[in-house]
């Protein structure tokens, strides 16, 4: 069955599919905050997949529940889906041109939290795999989703899911969060995504610093960790945006030259793109062709994401600031792991003499990919380019995003697979949260389109 056969039959089920994402996105499912709005949408999902004959796990220690859901045949191959129902916090509402848990159709477009990431490609998925079943006698592969409550918090249940019953994570591909293509738009295939450290540095306290704030004319008798930690920070990278950190670089695993190769293809506009989107007229370090890809996909990076220390107010006061701190947002590739990064922070800190500045570990994902060659990637890369003809199709290795892949790629290749029409304007994680109302149709029929071309495969 061509795609375009697929793509015809999904309008008999979008209807179906708004309903459901319209009750979905009702639900303030923000992990960290909205337990009631939590607890309903996994208690959706679950009797969702219930009723359209799923097995389901729900798995949860304390916290959003993992959702685990499997339909087994007895089919030799096994697709899986891994996707999250809760969403970012919605911010400020006076930035919404209509409520973010009410999905509301403007123009070509759908609005409300969680329509691109990720509740939108998750009723994509679940209602692509409904509509092959209505199309087939039988589905010809087995199905599994993973669905979790804390992929925009810290992990808590999916890592001890996978730890707990490895079994359920086996499969012959794996989908991940975005399984969809648009004809006519130039696609892309992620086959992976960089790690990532979080990091709170924290200077303040007796008896090294002040217990509160002192009036500046002490400036030259009372210790300022404001000025400590700026510092600090200034140890981690040069100026020429050299990553500073001792052993970093080690660890680091040089592209080969089929990823190479792969990332090139079809850069030439990667960087007039990044200029349009963020309104620059000049890169970092005026990087552009070869030098801007390799450290744009395969460099780990340290960001400073946030300063808070003093006087934040209006208000001109003058006081040395009793305490101060930085988040430090650090992106891992392969072979830098977040235990490496966080023995190497730390070192590094102690080492420059900040033995007075604090340096804790929040959070992270360790970084993982899929091998380009592997049957999964191809079988996809063939039907992107049947669904996006005469639009071209690249593929990219690993991404600047993180999540938890790495429970996953031992058992399962991942890849996520998009249009760049399809995510451009969607302003995830931004007030005004957005999809192409077209976009519901391409994604159901590209998840059907996927199990059936996996179970077609030897």
């Amino acid at each position: 069955m061509r795609f375009s056969d697929i793509l015809e039959k999904a309008r008999d089920v979008e209807e179906e599919a708004w309903e459901l994402l319209s009750e979905m996105v009702s639900y303030p499912s923000v992990a960290t905050r909205d337990y009631r709005g939590i607890e309903d949408c996994a208690n959706m999902l679950e009797e969702r997949f219930k009723q359209t004959g799923y097995k389901v796990l729900r798995f949860s220690e304390s916290g959003p529940p993992v959702i685990y859901a499997e339909k087994n045949i007895g089919a030799k191959k096994t697709i899986m889906f891994y996707h999250h129902y809760d969403v970012q916090p919605e911010g400020d509402l006076a930035l919404w041109t209509s409520s973010p848990w009410e999905l509301t159709v403007r123009g070509d477009r759908a609005y409300g939290r969680g329509l691109s990431d990720d509740k939108g490609p998750l009723v994509e998925s679940m209602i692509g795999i409904e509509l092959l079943e209505k199309l087939m006698t039988e589905l010809p592969v087995n199905v599994k989703f993973v669905v979790e409550g804390e992929e925009e918090s810290a992990p808590n249940n999916l890592p001890k899911f996978a730890h707990a019953h490895p079994e359920l994570m086996k499969a012959n591909g794996c989908i991940w969060e975005s399984g969809s293509a648009m004809p006519g738009s130039p696609a892309v295939i992620v086959c992976g995504m960089k790690g990532d450290a979080y990091f709170e540095l924290r200077a303040g306290g007796k008896p090294k610093f002040p217990a509160v704030d002192v009036h500046s004319g002490e400036a030259n008798a009372v210790p300022n960790p404001a000025w400590k930690l700026v510092w600090a920070l200034s140890t981690l990278k040069d100026k020429n945006e050299n990553i500073l950190i001792e052993g970093f670089n080690k660890e680091v695993i040089e592209p080969t030259p089929q990823e190479m190769a792969a990332v090139m293809e079809h850069s030439e506009d990667l960087e007039g793109l990044i200029k349009k989107e963020h309104g620059l007229d000049k890169l970092l370090m005026g990087r552009k062709g070869e030098e801007l890809v390799r450290w744009l996909y395969f460099k780990p990076t340290v960001t400073i994401s946030g300063l808070t220390s003093g006087a934040q107010t209006s208000e001109d006061v003058t006081i040395i600031p009793a305490k101060a701190s930085a988040k430090v947002d650090v992106r891992l590739v392969p072979n830098l792991t977040m235990e490496k990064a966080e023995q190497l922070v730390k070192a590094h800190i102690l080492k420059q003499g900040f033995d007075d500045v604090e340096v804790v570990f929040k959070s992270g994902y360790d970084p993982a990919k899929t091998p380009l060659d592997d049957p999964f990637i191809t079988m996809l890369k063939a039907l992107s380019a049947e669904a996006v003809a005469p639009a071209y199709v690249r593929v990219i290795p690993i991404i600047g995003s993180s999540g938890p892949v790495a429970f996953f790629t031992p058992h399962t290749p991942i890849c996520m697979t998009y249009s760049h029409a399809e995510v451009d304007g969607t302003n995830s994680h931004a007030p005004n949260e957005n999809m192409l109302v077209a976009n519901m149709r391409n994604g159901i029929a590209y998840s059907a389109a996927t199990a059936l071309r996996l179970g077609e495969t030897r």
